[in-house]
């Protein structure tokens, strides 16, 4: 008989201790003396933290955190929301500047441990800008002066501001912070972004993006090798660490939350505060460098033979309620993740096509800007609700229409060459697939968007409508269901569609998440009957797990299985539900040979 090591070339590795999960922790920690949002945090570590000002209403207040309690001690000079200061000031030394509403102001105070005193003030006043830096060496970057946001640096030398070479990319709000010679920093506003910058002393250089777009998160850095963001808007609880090349996504708050702060390391950091007034302090920590990591896929022997991995987790998964949409809805399209995505257009019994747009954040759904055209039955692709792509659609008759998504507009950029509604698609904004649909009879046509046209390519073999799916891009999808509760399940691989191992239960109109390796089936009509039942895919398989908490069909999905998202729909009636799906990462005895 075969064994492991034949197969492999290598034995079981037998250990004394399970390695740990390399994705951090947060834990709670004592509740501020008075909930506050949009003030300013100093600090090194967790004991060693003190907080000043925000709002609202505007205040002076400023208290200390010994690792266990907050202390409420001397206040500002002047009350003011939206300040920053030094990111590596302490309890006994640290700077804050800028703020307003008395005005946008320059005000920066010097804390000595006791007292707050009035100092140099900055060249340009603002608010929301960020800080770094300690009570003699400081950056104040970005921010808004009065009119527009900024993109303004300056260096504090102990008694004046000088200005310096200014950020790439003016913004507010954003997060981060690190030394006055290197610093790094992520996201920020007008509308939330996903650019990151690093400063190394003279100049700051764009470098890998953060995968969660947002602003008026909290953050902290030990330089331009080392920090952590979380929170924020969208972020809501998601925690991100940079490593000096890319930013990973690690464990998320407890709780969701924007307009919060940080001190600390990416290692040792703390989050204090938040809208609307929290009181909440959540503490970070995350294994050393020398510990000993999980990855997917690792097996080991303690005691028994183990083996780790996301996916294994996706079978126990359950579905939770979300926040409701503002407006009811069926037949939307929409992309984006569990807490940054979005719900396009759709269908309601008056006035019949929508042009409204939301966002959900992790939490709760707000109204943006309209698409152009009013439609159902479109089809969309995008990474987050930041950046998204919506095409084809009924108005009624069928269009062609393809519209961008920039987070704040939405631009008519190249038509489909087939006008057809209720088709499935998967990837992002600038590298998209659409596949089958209905251009007044099924279609098998699949086309290709580059980030400027649609290119025709090799058909599905099965043509139908409302059949859903997911993928990561153009070059790779998986497509499943469809009209007349069809079971049938076909993957694309850049090139073709290849027919593999169909659903276990065939529908139409369900809601979809995920890629060729992991992906989710969730919901809709078998066929006439609306469902709640969900199936996982795991590469070569469907499996029957939980189920949605209400059956309903015309829902939308999101891109990602671990952690999906069940958006509108029909249950009798248009549906302002939503659902999220979590998976727990799990560790398993296996037995094997």
């Amino acid at each position: 008989m075969a064994t492991l090591k034949n197969l492999k070339g290598t034995k079981i590795q037998f250990i004394d201790a399970d390695p740990v999960e390399y994705v951090g922790a947060w834990a709670s920690g004592g509740n501020m003396a008075s909930g506050v949002q949009n003030g300013w945090m100093s600090g090194t570590t967790h004991s060693n933290s003190i907080y000043f000002g925000g709002g609202s209403p505007d205040t002076a207040n400023t208290q200390e955190y010994n690792g266990t309690a907050w202390t409420e001690v001397n206040n500002l000079n002047q009350a003011r929301t939206r300040i920053s200061g030094a990111q590596q000031g302490t309890q006994s030394a640290t700077l804050g500047y800028g703020g307003h509403p008395t005005s946008y102001n320059g005000y920066v105070e010097s804390w000595n441990g006791t007292n707050w005193t009035e100092v140099a003030e900055l060249n340009t006043a603002r608010r929301a800008s960020n800080g770094a830096g300690t009570a003699t060496a400081a950056l104040c970057i970005g921010g808004h002066n009065g009119s527009n946001v900024v993109a303004n640096n300056e260096v504090w030398n102990g008694s004046s501001w000088t200005e310096v070479n200014d950020l790439n990319t003016a913004r507010e709000n954003l997060q981060g912070g690190g030394s006055s010679t290197s610093s790094i920093l992520g996201g920020g506003s007008v509308s939330p972004q996903s650019q990151a910058e690093s400063w190394n002393g003279t100049s700051w250089t764009e470098v890998a993006e953060i995968n969660t777009a947002r602003a008026q998160g909290g953050g902290a850095a030990t330089d331009n090798t080392d920090g952590i963001i979380f929170g924020g808007v969208p972020g809501g609880a998601t925690t991100e660490i940079w490593n000096g090349s890319s930013w990973t996504e690690v464990a998320d708050l407890s709780s969701s939350r924007d307009s919060l702060r940080g001190s600390g390391t990416s290692s040792s950091a703390l989050a204090a505060g938040g809208a609307p007034n929290s009181n909440s302090t959540e503490e970070w920590s995350f294994p050393p460098a020398t510990a000993s990591a999980l990855q997917e896929g690792d097996m080991w022997f303690n005691g028994s033979l183990k083996v780790f991995g996301k996916a294994a987790g996706i079978p126990s998964g359950t579905w939770a309620s979300g926040g409701s949409m503002n407006t009811a809805r069926r037949l939307t399209s929409g992309s984006g993740t569990q807490t940054s995505s979005n719900c396009i257009s759709g269908y309601s019994p008056s006035p019949n096509t929508m042009p409204q747009v939301e966002n959900y954040n992790g939490t709760s759904w707000t109204e943006v800007a309209e698409v152009n055209t009013a439609r159902y039955g479109t089809s969309a692709a995008g990474a987050d609700n930041t950046s998204s792509l919506v095409f084809g659609g009924s108005s009624p008759p069928t269009v062609a229409i393809t519209e961008s998504w920039n987070g704040s507009a939405w631009t008519e950029v190249g038509d489909l060459n087939e006008g057809r509604y209720y088709g499935a698609s998967s990837g992002v904004q600038g590298s998209a697939l659409l596949f089958s649909g209905s251009d007044g009879s099924n279609t098998a046509n699949t086309e290709i968007w580059d980030g400027t046209s649609w290119t025709e390519v090799n058909n599905v073999n099965t043509a139908r409508v409302g059949g859903n799916g997911g993928g990561p891009n153009s070059s790779s999808a998986i497509f499943f269901g469809g009209e007349n509760g069809e079971a049938k399940t076909e993957t694309w691989d850049g090139t073709s569609w290849t027919e593999v191992n169909d659903l276990n239960e065939g529908r139409e109109f369900s809601g979809g998440s995920g890629n060729t390796t992991l992906a989710l089936c969730f919901g809709g009509a078998d066929p006439g009957a609306r469902v709640a039942s969900t199936e996982f895919w795991n590469g070569s398989s469907w499996t029957e797990i939980n189920n949605l908490g209400t059956a309903r069909t015309n829902l939308q999905g999101s891109s990602q299985a671990i952690s999906g998202l069940a958006v509108a729909g029909n249950t009798g009636s248009v549906s302002a539900l939503t659902e999220e799906f979590t998976a727990p990462t799990t560790l398993n005895s296996v037995t094997t040979s």
